[in-house]
């Protein structure tokens, strides 16, 4: 299995609280409700990274909330249809207050993803995101580039969700 890191990211919660809201996946389902609202949109876009601008446009993110309309959050799961069928990403460890594990359940490739977290003062949290892959040597080449970025996006997606 070969193992991609995230940088270290600042999380605007405690630990304790991105770790309640990381370890109970049913509280991403305010998610929906948050990209219904115009204001999330503005301020997401006047948020992107100048690396990614032009990247991020109004258009992509209805894209992503239209598919965010289909994914089903449970306490230890979220799964959601894709090309290649049902996918589902299942808790399979927790250690308060610290560490949240998920497999893939239905994934083309094993996959399993850590978030970790660690305190940073009195009012935030250090986090980092590390995703192993078990991907043959063919297929590495052609999604090596993507599993090396992923990461960092989910671990950049989670610093806003978790300091919800």
């Amino acid at each position: 299995m070969t193992k991609y890191e995230s940088q270290i990211y600042t999380v605007n919660a405690t630990q304790q609280h991105a770790y309640e809201r990381m370890a109970n996946l049913k509280n991403f389902e305010a998610l929906r409700q948050i990209m219904e609202q115009p204001e999330f949109v503005e301020r997401l876009m006047a948020n992107v990274p100048a690396e990614h601008a032009g990247k991020v446009t109004p258009e992509k993110i209805e894209e992503v909330r239209r598919q965010f309309e289909n994914v089903v959050f449970s306490e230890d799961a979220v799964s959601f249809d894709s090309k290649l069928g049902l996918i589902t990403l299942a808790i399979t460890e927790r250690e308060e207050p610290k560490l949240v594990k998920l497999q893939g359940v239905g994934t083309p490739i094993d996959v399993t993803l850590w978030v970790q977290l660690l305190p940073l003062g009195a009012y935030q949290s250090k986090m980092k995101v590390t995703i192993g892959a078990d991907v043959n040597f063919f297929i590495r080449k052609m999604v090596e580039k993507y599993l090396k970025q992923a990461p960092d996006g989910i671990a950049s997606f989670l610093c806003y969700l978790l300091a919800m």
